[in-house]
């Protein structure tokens, strides 16, 4: 049974698999709305793993971002958040969210440091249940470059698994 595959292919959906998730995260910071306002309330969650709502003077919605990942550790919102009470902050929205915000519904705001956007906006677009499908295509990838390693003896599908494997294993951790 043979396949009939050529490692051009092989090389350029790996590599294709790979940026995806940088790609679509700068695409998404692309499409953000800033907003500012002054705070005027914060309070915190009653879930098991807290995070924090504010409102701001000028607009009637709740602000939220109740990322759960290892890399919320990285972040000080909560410092931020009551020490600026009566003060101005500035933050992102995605523009999905814009319509929620003329609702005044409660909004996920991304990015209230400039430094944690592209956090926020990881756990934004991948949900937990949502790495899950990114994974199992990182297997898949891996068998593919095994397919290639064997079938045409190039040594870049050796670091193409090795890339995978940590790709895979870093978005089920994150």
């Amino acid at each position: 049974m043979s396949f009939n595959i050529s490692p051009r292919i092989i090389i350029i959906v790996s590599i294709i698999g790979i940026l995806y998730i940088p790609a679509k995260l700068m695409i998404l910071k692309n499409s953000l709305i800033p907003i500012k306002g002054l705070v005027m309330e914060v309070t915190k969650s009653s879930t098991r793993i807290p995070f924090y709502k504010f409102r701001l003077s000028n607009h009637s919605n709740l602000f939220y971002n109740s990322g759960t990942g290892v890399l919320y550790k990285l972040k000080n919102d909560k410092e931020i958040l009551y020490t600026s009470i009566n003060k101005e902050i500035h933050f992102f929205i995605s523009k999905a969210d814009v319509s929620r915000l003329e609702e005044g519904k409660d909004v996920k705001y991304i990015g209230l440091q400039q430094k944690n956007v592209l956090i926020d906006l990881f756990y934004y677009k991948f949900s937990q249940l949502g790495k899950l499908p990114f994974f199992i295509f990182c297997i898949l990838m891996m068998c593919l470059n095994t397919y290639g390693i064997y079938t045409f003896k190039i040594r870049i599908f050796e670091f193409l698994i090795i890339l995978y494997l940590v790709y895979g294993i870093l978005i089920l951790v994150l």
